[in-house]
């Protein structure tokens, strides 16, 4: 039994890890958007600084390993951004963080690499 009950705190352990870097991706990218969508000259060596700022409270998460892609573009998500942005031409702040994570153990019979990619996406407010 006990090398079952082992097994299984370990898994359980590595498991909570993978969440809550998980989260964290979901967060800097989110943390981001937000910091792009209600700064009125956003740019994207700020949104970046946001996101791994966000990112580093994890504890044992490198955010420095994380892919950082903030985009800056109205509704079609092509066309730039009138600056500055208006209720007629919104602009939107899109952040997508992509960060490859391993498990501890190489668990037989189970992936030991995942690929975590989230993004967010924000709607910029005009400046007063």
């Amino acid at each position: 039994m006990l090398p079952i009950l082992i097994f299984l705190i370990l898994a359980g352990g590595d498991m909570a890890r993978g969440y809550a870097i998980q989260i964290a991706v979901q967060n800097g990218a989110r943390a981001g958007a937000e910091a792009a969508a209600i700064d009125y000259t956003p740019t994207i060596a700020e949104t970046r600084a946001r996101a791994i700022d966000e990112m580093s409270r994890t504890p044992g998460m490198d955010a420095g390993l994380a892919s950082i892609s903030p985009t800056f573009a109205q509704a079609d998500g092509v066309t730039a951004c009138v600056n500055p942005p208006t209720l007629a031409n919104p602009c939107f702040a899109t952040v997508r963080v992509t960060m490859t994570w391993r498990t501890i153990t190489a668990w037989p019979l189970i992936p030991n690499t995942f690929t975590f990619d989230r993004s967010t996406r924000m709607r910029m407010i005009a400046a007063p």
